[in-house]
């Protein structure tokens, strides 16, 4: 087969995967869930549960789930759809203030996204 076969079926294929929606899932490596495309949700959570860590457990005592949500919402840190916004944590750490929790320097958007993310997994073990 010569290279001009070769990539016209190729062109055909991928063509064809568009068209049809597949290429959807095999460019963005979604899983199917039940039957149906992952929810947005997906990776906010996932992330979250995997940034958890009970070293946070006493910031986030006494804390809202809902309002830590809000509040990094808002400032543009969290997003349903794409996840954390590592780019905007780090704007932010330029900005704020540091403040001194277990003898290490963390900003407030640090600490608030550590709480959230204990929170929900806490939350979420608390479920089951």
């Amino acid at each position: 087969m010569d290279r001009r076969t070769f990539l016209i079926g190729l062109s055909a294929a991928v063509t064809w995967l568009s068209v049809s929606g597949c290429g959807r899932l095999m460019l963005n490596g979604r899983a199917l869930e039940r039957g149906d495309i992952a929810s947005p949700r997906t990776a906010l959570n996932k992330q979250l549960v995997e940034l958890s860590d009970p070293f946070f457990s006493d910031y986030s005592a006494g804390r809202s789930l809902d309002a830590l949500h809000m509040a990094l919402l808002y400032k543009g840190v969290i997003s349903t759809h794409h996840g954390i916004n590592r780019k905007q944590v780090i704007c932010l750490a330029r900005h704020e203030p540091l403040i001194i929790y277990k003898g290490f320097y963390y900003t407030q958007t640090e600490l608030e996204l550590y709480a959230l993310a204990y929170l929900h997994k806490d939350r979420r073990v608390r479920r089951k």
